[in-house]
């Protein structure tokens, strides 16, 4: 199925993303001379960019390539809460984040000279949600899956969004979910509710392949079935693509196209390439066509999106 075809008959379709919310920033300076307090170059700031991540890159990404999704999640009453929601409502995915008083926005801020990352600064309180917040999270939630979201996907990134009750609220309407997809640091939480698609990067499933590359990934592939207890297991290899293992398909191996990546594009893309009924080779395809799309490409008008011009760099 050409990718025009498929693109067209995911297009409308309800997506919740539920999970860790994070703002994304990017620090672009110029390396002016070193540091008189220690080896460390002194950067002008040029630019500063800030995006939605986790859970909101991934309802950003479903939306720009056409779903119509939800996205529920926690943020803080910072100002870093108020720009991820911004960041958010220009994505075109409907809020429904909560907003904790007294907790700070999980925040995630890289410095870049010359082209290179230098530092990065993590920020944000990643205790478990609690209190009122977390209530209102789980009504939210509730509210959500009520409305038959065709597929829902989780990201966990360990930010204490997620917590028991999230769990359990999920797997009581397991059975009405059609397509379940969990993007997590840690599987282990998520394998009691038989996920339809699971996405680990390869340091996520170390305890399990042993080794780097895809033939150790493939090895594996009778303890990655067991231990996430998924359908369909998609290790990320980052420049050497993906390996993709099912319940009922051969093992794929895609190639990423060359330049930057956009993981949350690929989860989308494989989310809404087996929402289109694509089998798990043309998935896999699919999703690393869209991890290569640009990110000026992921914020096309809603007009072009009818139009599917969404063009792979």
């Amino acid at each position: 199925m050409r990718f025009a075809e498929l693109a067209a008959r995911w297009q409308d379709r309800p997506v919740l993303v539920v999970g860790d919310a994070v703002l994304d920033c990017w620090l672009h300076g110029t390396p002016t001379r070193m540091s008189r307090e220690g080896p460390v170059p002194v950067v002008t700031l040029d630019t500063t960019r800030e995006v939605g991540g986790g859970a909101a890159a991934l309802a950003g990404a479903l939306t720009a390539l056409g779903a119509r999704t939800t996205v529920v999640g926690a943020t803080g009453d910072d100002d870093a809460g108020a720009t991820l929601r911004s960041r958010v409502w220009d994505s075109g995915a409907t809020d429904r984040l909560v907003v904790s008083v007294g907790r700070r926005t999980l925040t995630k801020r890289r410095l870049i000279a010359a082209g290179q990352v230098i530092a990065r600064f993590d920020d944000g309180d990643t205790t478990p949600l609690g209190g009122t917040a977390a209530e209102t999270l789980r009504q939210r939630l509730d509210e959500s899956l009520a409305e038959a979201p065709e597929a829902v996907v989780v990201c966990d990134l360990g930010g204490g969004t997620l917590g028991s009750a999230v769990r359990a609220l999920l797997a009581a309407r397991r059975l009405d979910v059609r397509l379940l997809a969990v993007d997590a640091l840690d599987l282990a939480p998520w394998a009691h509710l038989g996920p339809d698609l699971v996405t680990p990067t390869l340091d996520t499933v170390s305890g399990v392949v042993e080794g780097t590359n895809a033939a150790a990934v493939t090895a594996a592939r009778g303890m990655l079935l067991r231990s996430t207890a998924a359908a369909v297991v998609s290790v990320a290899l980052d420049a050497d693509g993906a390996v993709v293992v099912s319940q009922d398909a051969d093992t794929v191996h895609t190639s990423a196209a060359p330049g930057p990546r956009n993981r949350s594009a690929y989860v989308a893309g494989f989310v809404l390439a087996q929402l289109a009924g694509a089998p798990v080779a043309e998935a896999a395809a699919t999703a690393q066509r869209c991890a290569a799309i640009r990110a000026r490409d992921l914020a096309l008008t809603t007009t072009q999106r009818a139009g599917l011009t969404i063009i792979p760099a």
